[in-house]
């Protein structure tokens, strides 16, 4: 996902599900990777983007969007 670039959970994940594709998510927990932030966009300070860029969990294990990780369920039936 590229969020700030709106590339979104909620309109690639259907069109991948209909066309039997599977994927790879870059970045899953904040702070392994730190792909919460934006490619070409420093943050002076290193504090939180608005946005995040890929992440999809909070360090604490909770989902960044729920209603993404509700989409993830949802589409793989589950």
């Amino acid at each position: 996902m590229a969020r700030p670039r709106n590339s979104r959970f909620v309109t690639i994940l259907p069109l991948l599900k209909k066309q039997n594709v599977g994927a790879i998510n870059w970045g899953l927990v904040d702070g392994k990777t730190n792909t919460k932030y934006q490619w070409e966009v420093p943050i002076a300070d290193g504090g939180e983007p608005v946005e995040w860029f890929h992440e999809v969990f909070r360090r604490d294990g909770t989902p960044y969007h729920p209603n993404e990780t509700d989409l993830i369920k949802k589409l793989n039936g589950r």
